[in-house]
């Protein structure tokens, strides 16, 4: 069981880095306009990064997602493939 949800993780993560990859891609390749604007514009969610500074130690913490179309799109295409190769 453990297993199994460590590589659904891989999975997903792994869809949203080549999703966000080719939506940059997307980005870059065409000319201004609706399209280009679709896939390159993206969403930053989480929590930005906060600074502790304890005189000994300084901690940072925070975590940032940025999630474009084709990211979401590559989540749901790596959740699909995992779920198809599991039966």
């Amino acid at each position: 069981m453990f297993r199994s949800g460590l590589n659904l993780v891989g999975v997903l993560v792994t869809g949203a880095l080549l999703g966000s990859f080719l939506g940059k891609f997307i980005a870059i390749a065409f000319p201004q306009g609706r399209v280009r604007d679709l896939f390159s514009t993206d969403i930053t969610a989480g929590l930005h990064p906060i600074q502790l500074d304890l005189r000994i130690v300084d901690l940072t913490f925070g975590c940032l997602f940025h999630f474009n179309m084709m990211s979401v799109v590559g989540i749901l295409a790596a959740a699909f493939l995992f779920k198809s190769v599991l039966k």
